[in-house]
Parts: structure tokens; sequence; C-alpha cells
């Protein structure tokens, strides 16, 4: 079936006048298809996994093509892995670049489900047309269960079009360790519950279980909606709508996952009720009082000893969270009211000034001087340019400056939108805060994005209303930076797993090697792919895991077979493509290696 769905691809490629005719290739997760992309060789898709994990692709349509719509089979091998989901890429218009490295134009960012991995809705993302000369991506994602035997599993999505089909095949390469459901790194990241009411228009409980939704995907994305609040403060009504979170009980695809924080949104004098109330559930160890955030733009450094003192004067006593740096913290003789200290990622290795070079290490004296303290990080508007304009034409030093940093703006590359989770780890930070997720629903978000001179700053959701996406039900859309930011998060699952594991020197040095400098995030997504297998071999080799079955032989597997009945389709720059071979490469070494000892 392999074999026969390989030359019809390759026909459809070759035949007379093909350039005219619309044209189905994959790429990797961790790239944007914009619509001006060509079409590329690639007609089979290759992922490897953990359990427990969330990978995906994308298969590309390059039109004309009309009525476009999509299916995807089960993967089939020493088991069977059925939750593998569909969703259109749909595109937003940017019209002012972010940065340097950003562009205007068409930007695929929102994921419109086939059916919605919230409530399981059938919605609209198909079919869709492609104009001619075009491209569409359509996102294809695989959910590994925990218990799925590792080895090799196969399946295919299919595609069809007002007169053409095509079927891509699948192979999924399951490793023989498992990911935890409640992420290792901590996360707060905001969400406004006004903004939230006016995009959706419900109220009252039905307000409150759509907010539970969206904190209930984020869970799925291994992030924390930390500021959990629809209005009503009510601490019954909140452990009744959103206690499941931080339990570990909550609707989500990833079996126990918990929120990892919580913050205090009580008013002066609530602190000891909210406290003992947390306490006596076991969330306690989650909450924590917003102290200051950077000072002196939101409170003056001398307002932040007494805040700091309501939090620990509670009972039981709760933590404080100040953003700022340990020298801006020492200069104003705060730092012993901070618990966790938030520093700005450009402050923990800036590119010039003050914070140039690694400033990890001055944090050490800081979280040995105190139980429960720790370092988190935080990116900003510091990552594309908080204000100003651009001169793309003859920009300035200024305008430099701003390039290269991970960020989560819609125009800058996929790469960098999974970047942060990688720093984390490399500057030995043990959480991530952001201030806001939903800051354009107070308008149209499908269409504009534009806030702090940034394409997407303090977005990351899209409101699925039934008139935008069909079904009947409210839910959270995901963006592709979503995406991003949970396969970074797996990522640093990964590194901290190797470490954990026995090779801490390996671990950051595929890290530091990756990216060099916080500043210097923007690469080849193949590299960071090739850094991940890197990981996932050496933790294999660590913990004797074994592969059963055996893998196929890269020479003729069915990678090598789709490449040579397509007629070399398979192939990228020098060779076989990475996407569709890399993986088989990577089972045979291992076996090679463990055979040979």
């Amino acid at each position: 079936m392999q074999i026969r769905a390989a030359v019809a691809l390759a026909a459809l490629f070759s035949l007379p006048g093909a350039a005219r005719a619309a044209s189905v290739w994959t790429a990797l997760a961790t790239e944007k298809i914009r619509p001006a992309a060509a079409p590329r060789a690639a007609a089979a898709a290759r992922i490897t996994a953990a359990r427990n994990e969330f990978e995906g692709f994308q298969v590309v349509v390059t039109g004309p093509a009309t009525n476009v719509r999509a299916a995807a089979s089960a993967l089939d091998g020493p088991g069977r892995i059925e939750d593998v989901r569909l969703y259109r890429a749909a595109l937003i218009q940017v019209n002012t670049p972010s940065a340097l490295d950003g562009a205007t134009g068409g930007w695929p960012d929102a994921l419109v489900p086939d059916v919605d991995e919230v409530e399981g809705e059938r919605r609209n993302a198909f079919p869709f047309s492609v104009p001619a000369g075009e491209s569409r991506a359509i996102w294809v994602e695989v959910f590994v269960p925990q218990d799925a035997a590792a080895g090799e599993y196969s399946g295919d999505v299919r595609v069809s079009w007002d007169g053409g089909e095509a079927t891509v095949p699948v192979s999924l390469g399951v490793w023989p360790f498992a990911l935890p459901a409640t992420a290792s790194l901590k996360t707060a990241f905001g969400f406004t519950w006004s903004a939230l009411r006016v995009a959706h228009g419900v109220d009252g409980d039905a307000f409150s279980a759509l907010r539970a939704r969206y904190g209930e995907l984020a869970l799925d994305h291994r992030l924390t909606l930390s500021k959990i609040d629809d209005g009503n403060r009510d601490l019954d009504h909140f452990a009744a709508f959103f206690g499941p979170q931080l339990d570990g009980g909550a609707h989500t695809r990833l079996a126990g996952a918990a929120s990892t924080s919580i913050e205090f949104l009580g008013q002066s004098g609530d602190t000891t009720r909210w406290s003992s109330f947390f306490d006596a559930r076991g969330w306690r160890d989650r909450l924590y009082q917003y102290t200051c955030d950077e000072p002196p733009l939101t409170c003056a450094w001398s307002d932040i000893p007494a805040r700091a003192r309501e939090a620990r004067e509670a009972s039981p006593p709760f933590r404080t969270l100040v953003t700022t740096s340990i020298e801006d913290a020492d200069a104003h003789g705060v730092t012993d009211s901070i618990d966790i200290l938030v520093p700005v990622v450009n402050y923990l290795d800036d590119r010039r000034g003050t914070y140039a070079g690694d400033q990890r290490g001055k944090y050490d004296a800081f979280l040995a001087g105190g139980e429960g303290r720790e370092v988190w990080a935080y990116q900003s508007c510091m990552s594309h340019g908080c204000g100003g304009t651009v001169n793309m034409g003859s920009p300035s030093d200024q305008d430099r400056y701003f390039t290269g940093w991970p960020s989560y703006m819609i125009d800058a590359s996929a790469v960098r939108n999974r970047a942060m989770e990688w720093l984390s780890f490399r500057y030995r930070v043990t959480g991530e805060l952001y201030y806001e997720t939903a800051l354009a629903f107070g308008r149209d978000p499908w269409s504009d994005q534009w806030d702090f001179s940034g394409n997407g700053d303090g977005t990351l959701f899209y409101p699925g209303t039934p008139a935008r996406i069909g079904g009947t039900t409210d839910v959270p859309v995901a963006s592709i930076r979503l995406k991003m930011l949970r396969e970074g998060m797996e990522d640093y699952e990964y590194l901290k797993r190797l470490s954990d594991a026995g090779d801490p020197t390996l671990a950051h040095a595929i890290a530091d090697a990756l990216f060099p400098h916080a500043y210097e995030t923007e690469v080849a997504p193949e590299r960071l792919m090739e850094a991940r297998e890197r990981i996932a071999r050496r933790i294999v080799e660590l913990e004797g895991g074994k592969l059963d079955p055996a893998p196929q032989d890269p020479a003729t597997g069915p990678a090598r077979v789709m490449a040579n009945a397509a007629g070399g389709c398979a192939a990228g720059r020098g060779g076989t493509s990475l996407l569709a071979l890399s993986g088989l490469a990577l089972w045979a070494a291992v076996r090679r290696r463990r055979q040979s000892r």
C-alpha cells in the first residue's frame, strides 16, 4: 500500500504541467509555512516521540486546489495509536513587522481543529481552498499514550481536493521512556478574564466552565494559567470549577496534569483565608503573591517589603514574586523580601551593557539565602522592541538589538517561539512567567494582534466561537506559538531527564551549542531536531531501554522505499530528508551500539 501511494505521488509531481497542478508535501512542525512557500520533494512524514508526548508535522498543499479535505489513520505497530488530530493553519495578516527579523504579509498562526481537543466536536477546519501558486498547511498532531509500546508505527494522512487526491505515509518511532504529565518547569502565564467575556459573550457558570476549558487546554500544552479569575472570588466556587486543575483531575489528554502555580488574587486581609484554604487542599506549595511587576514601573521599591510581609505573616505563609534582576533587588534593599526572583531573559545574558554575558552565577547567593527561593525568567517586548518604529531600510543599533531573542511573536520563526525553555534549562532557572495570553481578546484577535509593537504580544489563544469555527460549544483555539511553547516544554523534559539519568554535562553541552546566547536563538529547525534526537539516544543508552520491535534497516525501510519509488522525491539538500529518515537511522544507530557492547 505504501509503495502504491509513493508511486501515485511521484506521478503527481511528474505530470505534464505539474507546476500548475496541486501538489502535496510535508514539513517539520517547527517551521511556519507561509503562502509563498514553494513545494518540496518530501512526500512522507517521519517523527519520533516519547510516551506521553505530543509530536506534530505538517502536510502542505500548494494550489490551485478547491475543497481540500484531509483524514488521518491510526498508527499501527507494536500496538495502536489512535489519537491523531488534524488542524487547518489559518493565516493572519501582519501589517507591521515586530522587528527586523519579522515580516509583513500572511502568517500561519491559529490552528482551527477538525475535531477539537477540548469538547470533541466537529469544527470547520475542512474544506478549504488554496489559490494557484500559494501554499497552506494542515497541522497533524499525534499523542503517544503513556502505555504505548516502544518501536515503529505507521499510518497515513489522506488529502483530497476537486480533481485530485494524495496519500502521505507517516512513520513514528516511540522512545522507551515517558514524559511526566505535570511539567517539571513551573509556569505562571496570565489570563485576563474580562477580555474572555468580551470575546465569547457568555456569563455566569457557563463563563466559569469556559474559563476552565482554557486552563485545561493550557495544561495539555504543559502550561499553567496561574491567574485563575472569572470574576467570582468565592473560594468554594474556585474549588468547584478550577480545583481539578490543581488536583490533577481536570479533563485533559495528559492524564493527571496539574497546575504548577496559582496567583493570590484576594484583597488586603485575605492572605490567611487564602493560605489556609489552599493548604487544606494540598495546594499551598503553588500559591504565590505577585508582589510587584517590574518596579518601579508598577510600584515603588519601598512598597515591596510591606506587601511581602503580608504574604509571609499569613498562616501558613506563602511566597512572594517580583520581576526584577538581582542587581536591582540588591541595590534597593528588597532582596530579602523576595522568594521568587524573575529577571527578564535579556538580563540573564545580554548582548551588551550592564548584563552582557552569562549572569546566572550572580543569583547563586540569593538561592542559598533562604528556603523556598527560586529564580525564574520571563520574556517581554524586549524580545522584539517595545515601541517606536523599525527602520527596515537603514536599521539602527537599537533595531538590531531587538533581534534573535526568544520570542512569542507571530512573525518570529517557530524555532524562536520554541527556544525559551531551552534557555530555562541552560541558565538553570526553575520557572517561566508570561504576563498575558488573551490580551487581544478585547477586539478581533483573528485579524489583529498588534500590541506593544509586536504581533501577538500577550496573546497565545484564539476565541473559538461556533460562529468562527463551527460546532455548538465555545472552546479555546491554540496558536502555532502555543504548540511551539509545548514543544519547548517537552524539550526541557528531555534535557532534564538526560541530566537526571547521569549526563548533565552532555545535556548542557547540547543546549549551549544550539543556543550559545539568549540572543542567538535563530537556528535551522533541522538542527534543533537533531539535538533532540541526540538527547533521546543518550537517554535510551543510560536507562538501558529496549527497542522492541527491532528497527527497520534504513537502507530497506519504508522511508527509503518511498524515496526510490517516488524518484527521489523524499530527498532534501544533499540526500535523504531529515524528516523522512533521521529517526530510522537513529534507531539503527542505537541498536548497533547496544549490540556492540
